[in-house]
């Protein structure tokens, strides 16, 4: 059989019942770039290890595929397939169902022991032993439209890419299976569309109110330095004009004026024991250490002013595609070895995932002139998940009955009633958040005081261990799960998802000098067992949001809702949906949403948190 190039519609038209007829294909297309609002797919490639299709797109009407593509029966095997999705919406129209992705297979069965080699050449030559070509792609893409004929060259490397995947994907399934990671995987593949089609459709920035928050900060920034200057000038070399010429964004020369100053922080001693040392570092984890410092909280004020500027500001007005008058981010799927999704850190993309909670900002993300923003997130997610799997008693009271779980938490440590309002509900927040992610006592000190609780660390370390005790089953099962973790090298989700983890070699004296006493190799073995138990319940916030969003996708495409992914934050799906739809679409996602967690948490209710508004909101 071979490969067969088609170039005319008659030939496309006689190739769609060899299509229809086979259960899967592999899929692929080369493109004229990157942009799927500018650049073109040019080929078109479906393939099995026997025969391949390579469709020359610059002179079919790929209108009669529609019907293949779209087909929720037959798999479409591509390798980093959300990137074919969106290009093939962007060149046709046509949106690629039921798609499965090789790269995501081979992240699934590595995630936390690779953390590279995952292009189509690597892993087809890992996996199958085949070598790839890989001077003709350099043929494709940056720009290139070609007029006349392709070669023979470019026509066979459009053809390997889609005859090797069915293949790897069948090697891959051998190990998919034996992980047990079958349920993972099919999330993933059905979770593909709802991320292309949030990068796709992207969102509205309202430049006026941006720019008004960059001036903002512009000269909040110059005002904390200002000032800066003015202390500096008491214990710093000045100028002829009585000036001490500090550039602040300069760690080191920040270090010089806080020693003149004798700042000092609490130091942690070999015995365990907590006393005042001169600061020896001007990094943000040290500067929370010094409390009641002018220069210092002018110096948090400072930075933080210019880091909304140069990682907020400007660059998210120069993302703003030229094409749509619209953000388009680009999110890593399998972001992180939990399963969260990351947003790309690339030359001009965004990050969508860490934009500062303050309303100013996320009011200035917006849907069409016609549509509404729905803002909707799982209400305390992460704990649930953890009471779900560690079965503690108290936490499970606690939701099974519908009771706030910080009130009940701060009832509990503080042996009296606590109510939504008072403040002892802070410190219980902050415990119940932070214990699944390794807090200590003298983070969960740090953490209250900066939250506005007035604590000392003594107190602190009393309401750390009343917790400790008020809930040992949870926090035994985090323990227990990061014993393992460091034992066995890996854990497995109630998900199905797995992490694995490098633990440190203590005959690596390269790496620790000291062996099993070195102090990195300790602190390794420490981050372990932190990551152990986070795992368990990361995960399965990762997954039941990406249930969450296939459940979404799938009721908006069936009942024809004028509905758009716009973002994900974790545990949040934000939709932009037309004003006459979002009355009753936004039931139907939230109810969408407590089903994907009920996929999950069999004894734990879950609730879901909403805004409906103009913008953004949370």
């Amino acid at each position: 059989m071979g490969c067969t190039l088609i170039s005319d519609q008659q030939g496309l038209e006689s190739i769609i019942p060899t299509l229809m007829g086979r259960s899967a294909w592999g899929f692929d297309t080369e493109t004229t770039g990157l942009n799927p609002h500018k650049d073109k797919v040019i080929l078109v490639q479906f393939g099995t290890s026997k025969e391949q299709f390579v469709i020359d797109a610059r002179k079919v009407n790929l209108e009669p595929l529609r019907v293949f593509l779209e087909d929720k029966t037959i798999k479409k095997i591509g390798h980093n397939a959300k990137f074919d999705y969106k290009m093939v919406r962007g060149s046709f129209g046509i949106c690629v169902e039921n798609l499965r992705d090789t790269m995501y297979a081979e992240k699934l069965l590595n995630m936390g022991r690779k953390f590279g080699g995952f292009r189509l050449d690597d892993v087809v030559k890992n996996r199958l032993g085949i070598g790839m070509e890989k001077d003709v792609r350099s043929t494709f893409g940056l720009g290139y439209v070609p007029t006349g004929d392709f070669t023979e060259a470019q026509i066979a490397y459009a053809a390997k890419d889609v005859e090797v995947l069915l293949p790897l994907l069948s090697h891959q399934l051998h190990d998919i299976v034996d992980d047990g990671l079958v349920d993972s995987y099919l999330l993933e593949c059905a979770a593909i569309p709802c991320f292309g089609d949030m990068e796709f459709d992207g969102m509205y920035l309202d430049s006026d109110k941006w720019k008004e928050i960059i001036g903002e900060n512009e000269a909040g920034a110059l005002e904390a330095e200002n000032a800066l200057n003015l202390i500096a000038a008491n214990v710093m070399q000045v100028d002829m004009f009585g000036d001490a010429q500090i550039n602040w964004s300069s760690p080191d020369q920040v270090l010089k004026v806080l020693k003149a100053l004798k700042v000092k922080v609490p130091t942690r001693g070999e015995d365990g024991s907590y006393t005042d040392q001169l600061i020896t570092s001007s990094d943000d984890k040290t500067l929370k250490k010094a409390k009641s410092v002018k220069a210092v909280e002018l110096l948090k004020k400072y930075r933080g002013h210019k880091i909304r500027v140069n990682t907020f500001g400007y660059p998210y007005l120069n993302a703003i595609s030229p094409e749509t008058g619209r953000l388009h981010p680009e999110f890593e799927q399998i972001g992180t070895e939990t399963g969260r999704p990351a947003n790309k850190s690339k030359k001009g993309s965004v990050n969508l995932l860490n934009i500062p909670r303050d309303k100013k900002y996320r009011n200035c993300f917006r849907g069409d002139s016609d549509e509404v923003v729905e803002t909707d997130d799982y209400s305390g997610c992460e704990t649930r998940i953890w009471a779900e799997i560690s079965g503690d008693p108290g936490l499970t009271h606690a939701f099974a009955n519908g009771i706030d779980v910080h009130c009940y938490v701060a009832s509990m440590i503080f042996g009296k009633e606590v109510g939504k309002k008072d403040p002892e509900r802070t410190p219980a927040k902050s415990l119940n958040f932070g214990i699944a992610y390794g807090l200590g006592p003298f983070s969960f000190f740090e953490q209250v005081n900066g939250a506005g609780y007035k604590i000392s660390y003594e107190g602190a370390k009393v309401l750390f261990h009343k917790y400790e005790g008020n809930f040992k089953d949870g926090i035994r099962f985090l323990r227990d799960a990061g014993r393992t973790a460091l034992e066995q090298g890996y854990l497995s989700s109630i998900s199905g998802r797995r992490r694995y983890w490098l633990r440190p070699d203590e005959e690596d004296r390269v790496k620790y000098p000291q062996g099993r006493l070195d102090k990195a190799y300790k602190g390794r073995r420490a981050g372990i067992e932190r990551e152990g138990g986070n795992f368990l319940i990361q995960s399965v916030n990762a997954d039941m949001t990406k249930r969450a969003m296939v459940l979404i996708r799938d009721y908006i495409k069936k009942n024809n809702i004028r509905s758009k992914f716009m973002n994900q934050v974790y545990d949040e799906i934000v939709t932009r949906t037309h004003k006459d739809d979002s009355p009753d679409f936004v039931k139907v996602k939230r109810k969408l949403m407590i089903e994907a967690a009920q996929q999950y948490l069999k004894k734990i209710p879950m609730e879901v948190d909403g805004h409906v508004g103009d913008s953004w909101t949370k």
